[in-house]
C-alpha cells in the first residue's frame, strides 16, 4: 500500500522509486530514464568512485494513453504541475515541480525528442522500472554535446553490462536496426562511442570498456543500411544531421 500522505522524499533514489511503486500500483507504465535510472541499474554507478555524482532531478516516460492518470498521480505524490507548459506540450512531454527541494520531474510521453527521436512505445515492458539498458545508452548517446556526467553515466553501463543480441546486456541488434535506417543517429552515436573509448583508456576505466564499445561501433558498421541512410549519407555532415533542442524550464 503507497503512503499518499507524505510529499516527495528528500533523498532521490527513495523518490524515484516511491514514485515508480505508485504508478505501478494504478497500472501506469511509468518507467525512469537519466542518470537515476542507470544509478538503479548499474552497481558500479553506486560504488565506483569515479562515477559518483548528485542526481538533481527525475526523469520519466510514459505512453501517451495514461497522461490523464499520469497528471492525477503526480498531483496525488505531492508535485505542482507546470500548467501552461503541459497544456501546449502534453502530447510530447509534461513538466511538474517538487516544490519542497526545488527538483524538476520531466516526464516524455511516448518517445524523446532531443537531438534526435527515440520512439519508446514498444519499448516499456522490458524493464519494470527504468527504460532498457540499450535505451538508457541511446538517451545519454545521442546529446551532440555529450558532457562529463553523460560520459559517466554511459560508462557505468560498459562496465556494468556486456554488448550482446539480447535486452539482458546492451542490446547491440536493437540498437543497429536503428542506426541503420537514420544517418544522423548513427553519425552522432559513432562520434560518442569514439569519444567514450577515449574517455575510458584516459581515466584508466577497465579494459573490456573499449571492447565493448568496439563491439557496439563494429555491429553497428556491418548492419545492412536502408535506402533512406544510404541517400542521406551522401549529403553527410554538410547538412546538419541533429536538432538542438531547448531545456523547459
Amino acid at each position: 500500500m503507497i503512503d499518499e500522505t507524505v510529499g516527495p522524499f528528500e533523498e532521490i533514489a527513495g523518490e524515484a522509486v516511491r514514485v515508480l511503486d505508485a504508478a505501478n500500483a494504478d497500472g501506469i507504465p511509468l518507467r525512469l530514464l537519466g542518470g537515476l535510472a542507470i544509478y538503479l541499474q548499474s552497481s558500479s554507478a553506486q560504488t565506483h568512485e569515479q562515477l559518483k555524482r548528485a542526481y538533481k532531478d527525475l526523469d520519466f516516460v510514459v505512453l501517451s494513453k495514461f497522461t490523464g492518470k499520469t497528471k492525477v498521480l503526480f498531483a496525488k505524490l505531492g508535485y505542482s504541475a507546470n500548467k501552461n507548459y503541459n497544456a501546449l506540450h502534453g502530447h510530447q512531454r509534461l513538466l511538474f515541480w517538487d516544490e519542497q527541494h526545488g527538483r524538476q520531474v520531466d516526464i516524455f510521453v511516448d518517445r524523446m525528442q532531443m537531438c534526435h527521436t527515440i520512439d519508446f512505445r514498444s519499448r516499456l515492458h522490458i524493464d519494470e522500472r527504468t527504460l532498457s539498458l540499450a535505451d538508457l545508452i541511446l538517451t545519454k548517446l545521442q546529446i551532440v554535446e555529450l558532457n562529463e556526467k553523460d560520459m559517466l553515466d554511459t560508462m557505468a553501463l560498459f562496465i556494468d553490462f556486456d554488448v550482446e543480441d539480447a535486452e539482458k546486456g546492451i542490446n547491440a541488434a536493437y540498437i543497429s536496426g536503428l542506426t541503420a535506417s537514420d544517418w544522423g543517429l548513427q553519425k552522432t552515436l559513432d562520434t560518442n562511442l569514439k569519444k567514450m573509448k577515449a574517455f575510458a583508456a584516459e581515466r584508466n576505466f577497465p579494459q573490456h570498456v573499449q571492447e565493448r564499445i568496439e563491439k557496439l561501433l563494429a555491429r553497428m558498421e556491418k548492419q545492412p543500411k536502408s535506402f533512406s541512410w544510404k541517400t542521406r549519407a551522401m549529403v553527410g555532415e554538410r547538412v546538419r544531421w541533429y536538432e538542438l533542442p531547448e531545456e523547459p524550464r
